[in-house]
């Protein structure tokens, strides 16, 4: 029974580990650029958008958060000091 369990578990594992994404860059980029401009607001995108973050759990929300970094950085270049900012390119 034993065995049993622990081969279905493995199996569940490996069909669920094709789900999940890696960190888009734009999403690295935008926790580092936010931090720089506005301090503190880093942090609590972490738990979204980091690396370990809700986003990455599955392709959909991976997309669907690749997008909002994306959106998100574009909004970020109205700010005067975005240009400057090495954090930020």
């Amino acid at each position: 029974m034993r065995r049993l369990l622990a081969v279905a578990v493995l199996g569940l594992s490996f069909a669920f580990a094709g789900c999940a994404k890696s960190q888009s860059e734009n999403c690295k980029k935008l926790i580092a650029c936010t931090e720089k401009l506005v301090p503190g607001t880093g942090a609590s995108m972490e738990a979204s958008y980091g690396k370990d973050g809700a986003c990455w759990k599955s392709s959909e929300a991976a997309d669907a958060c690749t997008k909002a970094c994306d959106q998100a950085m574009e909004g970020l270049k109205a700010n005067p000091a975005f240009a400057n900012t090495a954090e930020c390119k």
